[in-house]
């Protein structure tokens, strides 16, 4: 893996990451006036920074089109943070109701709900995930900044076993900077 400036390509992802995504949710989550009626906006960031996530950790320029759900089922079922919420199963409705409700409608579909301060991250609405589930919008989202908190450490940190994770991350960077070969 070729990489002249370490500290400097994690830096710039860290600011990407923040900049684009998380810094928008807590100002969002932080003003009074719209921070409680925001999980529709939070939920659409959230999915939005899974994909990309998810591209960093496989090294891709984008999700391939038939692969999109798949792709959330690897995601959700690799995370230490969100595997023990997810049977592929919901992660199946949270595609389709969740991610691709809010960003092609603007809604949820079937009996999906966002919610916050429920007992679980991820619940069913009637013991079937394809009628629908309850997503708790702040445990998700904690769950996501863990997530990347988790990233960030691997990828500075000096393990071997995160070699793959760097050469993959050094791809996708090369991508985003017109550099790929």
């Amino acid at each position: 893996m070729a990489c002249d400036n370490w500290p400097s390509m994690v830096c710039i992802f860290n600011d990407r990451i923040n900049g684009r995504f998380l810094e928008p949710i807590r100002l969002i989550e932080n003003d009074k006036a719209i921070g409680q009626f925001a999980g529709f906006s939070i939920l659409a960031l959230d999915c939005l920074l899974i994909e990309t996530l998810n591209q960093f950790y496989q090294g891709i320029d984008e999700t391939p089109v038939r692969q999109l759900r798949k792709q959330f089922w690897i995601f959700f079922r690799n995370s230490e943070y969100f595997s023990e919420h997810f049977t592929e199963e919901s992660a199946k409705a949270f595609y389709y109701h969740v991610r691709c409700g809010l960003l092609h409608q603007a809604q949820t579909k079937k009996l999906t709900f966002i919610r916050a301060d429920q007992k679980a991250m991820i619940q069913l609405t009637n013991g079937n995930p394809s009628d629908g589930i309850i997503v708790d919008r702040v445990k998700f989202h904690q769950a996501l900044k863990d997530e990347i908190d988790s990233y960030m450490t691997k990828l500075v940190s000096d393990n071997a076993a995160h070699a793959v994770l760097k050469e993959n991350f050094v791809k996708k960077m090369q991508i985003i900077c017109g550099g790929a070969d």
